[in-house]
């Protein structure tokens, strides 16, 4: 290992490569700032990869703020709904909206749903996406005909939105590039340095891929570690206080048999109070979420005790009974809520977020979801560039910015990729992942002659591994199968698999010495992580 240092000066330094770190590289570096973000694993390997994938406003939040008064849990209803929006527009090939059915058993209960689901929509106001309505016993069986019958009165069905979320990350992160920010993962920040007067003034970080330490400088240092942020605290002040509270979040993955059409269910309560998904996604079905405090863990993982919560209570609702051995695929993420002031259990506890400084001026952002990415970043922004006394350059820009992808229209894009003799089930996938950039992913394919699918059961090219080599960051399989097509997410058995190809078209594309070491390293990394 030996030490290398930059002359270089950056606006922001941010650490963490997820959701809040790389929608704040966006907008610093499309208002004009200099801007480095570093990642010490693959980008969105933490809690970004790991959501709901629901782009929301929160409607647990809603009910709380009705029946207790809150004002913070109705703004904080709003400003995800008002996100929500600008989320579909900025991200048209990642986020789409999604209809979901809420069953009832009784009239007094639909009553209930249909008007907090219809002020959950008049909140929305202009942004609003959708009509709700009430659907009868025998339409809700042909779209959902795993729901329990006995006693189904029918269903209120009502309008958020899905999305992507690693796939969202390099998005933004490509959109970020685009504006001459610099991106590095497989960077881990390991200390700060400082200037005469004890203000951090930069980072040293240890490059993973090229075994060597360097040392670089900014008017900001940004803390945008998620789950790891008052460990990175700590690294800045020994004396700080914890200002996260942890909470598990799991998701089990099941044959699209359970949920045959294209509409999710949402179960409004549970015995012990909480809210479940059931979701459709790239051909299977989600379930999710639960919500218990946990203590930080590298490597978290979905416990058995928390997949028997989630299939007891969909069993509950479903006639069609789900077992431990329909799970595809399951995960665990790890929420950073803010520390409460009294002993409010996780799942009570607002998804505001904070932005908070140092005694040495290292600036920390945490808390949020993922629907707030953008909002966040901008606030972030703002507050460091009066905090830091920067010169203001331009305003945010992040409103109306098309993330790379969402330039080129569905059908011009379709009407280009038809130059190319692949499957419709082909291009349909490739159309979902990267947008108009699948026209470059069809050209590798003629380029490299790597039209050949992965996997036969599969939608993926080989075409894909090389260019989310040389265009999304991929320097590990794990980095491909897991956050550039998703697959460990949804079928872990097909991704173990894949393996073997994968590695091969990487090793062949970077020259490495032995691929074995390759493969068992990502097999059992899949393992282990989902």
């Amino acid at each position: 290992m030996h030490l290398s240092s930059s002359d270089t000066i950056y606006d922001f330094i941010i650490i963490g490569g997820g959701a809040t770190g790389s929608g704040i590289a966006l907008d610093a570096s499309s208002r004009g700032y200099k801007v480095l973000l570093l990642e010490a694993n693959d980008f969105a390997s933490g809690t970004s990869s790991k959501s709901s994938k629901l782009i929301h406003g929160g409607v647990r939040y809603l009910e709380k703020a009705v029946k207790k008064f809150d004002k913070e849990q109705y703004d904080l209803v709003k400003e995800g709904l008002n996100e929500r929006a600008m989320f579909l527009n900025n991200a048209p090939h990642l986020a789409r909206r999604l209809k979901i059915d809420t069953p009832v058993y009784s009239y007094i209960e639909a009553f209930y749903i249909y008007a907090g689901l219809l002020l959950y929509r008049l909140i929305a106001g202009a942004q609003n996406i959708g009509s709700n309505y009430f659907l009868n016993k025998t339409v809700l069986n042909l779209l959902q005909p795993s729901i329990k019958k006995d006693k189904l009165k029918g269903a209120i069905s009502f309008y958020d939105g899905r999305f992507l979320d690693s796939r969202m990350v390099i998005a933004l992160l490509q959109t970020a590039k685009s504006f001459s920010c610099e991106v590095k993962n497989y960077c881990e920040v390991k200390n700060f340095t400082y200037d005469n007067q004890n203000i951090v003034k930069g980072v040293s970080y240890f490059d993973k891929d090229t075994n060597t330490l360097y040392e670089v400088n900014a008017k900001a240092i940004v803390n945008a570690t998620g789950a790891n942020v008052d460990k990175i605290r700590l690294l800045d002040d020994n004396e700080a206080d914890d200002i996260l509270s942890l909470s598990s979040g799991i998701h089990i993955v099941v044959p699209k048999k359970f949920l045959p059409f294209d509409e999710g269910i949402l179960i409004p309560k549970t015995k012990d109070g909480r809210i479940i998904f059931i979701l459709p996604y790239l051909n299977r079905c989600l379930i999710g979420t639960t919500d218990n405090e946990v203590k930080y863990t590298n490597n978290p993982i979905a416990l058995q005790e928390e997949i028997e919560y989630l299939i007891s209570h969909v069993n509950d609702y479903f006639d069609e009974k789900i077992s431990k051995k329909d799970i595809l695929s399951s995960w665990c993420g790890i929420r950073p809520l803010i520390k409460p002031k009294n002993s409010k259990p996780t799942q009570q506890v607002v998804r505001e977020h904070l932005i908070t400084s140092s005694k040495n001026g290292l600036i920390s952002i945490a808390g949020g979801k993922w629907t707030t990415y953008r909002k966040m970043a901008e606030q972030l922004v703002d507050y460091t560039i009066k905090k830091k006394d920067l010169t203001v350059l331009n305003p945010c820009q992040t409103e109306n910015q098309k993330v790379v992808g969402s330039i080129l229209e569905k059908e011009k894009v379709l009407e280009l990729m038809n130059a190319h003799d692949v499957s419709k089930y082909i291009k349909e996938s490739l159309l979902y992942l990267y947008g108009d950039r699948a026209i470059e992913v069809l050209e590798y394919a003629k380029k490299y002659n790597a039209y050949n699918l992965i996997d036969d059961s599969l939608p993926y090219i080989q075409a894909e591994v090389i260019y989310c080599i040389e265009h999304e960051f991929v320097k590990e399989p794990i980095d491909f199968l897991s956050r550039r097509i998703l697959l460990s997410f949804v079928d872990k058995k097909k991704a173990l698999a894949c393996v073997d190809k994968v590695c091969e078209i990487m090793s062949k594309h970077m020259k490495w010495d032995d691929i074995s070491i390759k493969i068992k390293e990502t097999e059992k990394e899949i393992k282990e992580l989902f």
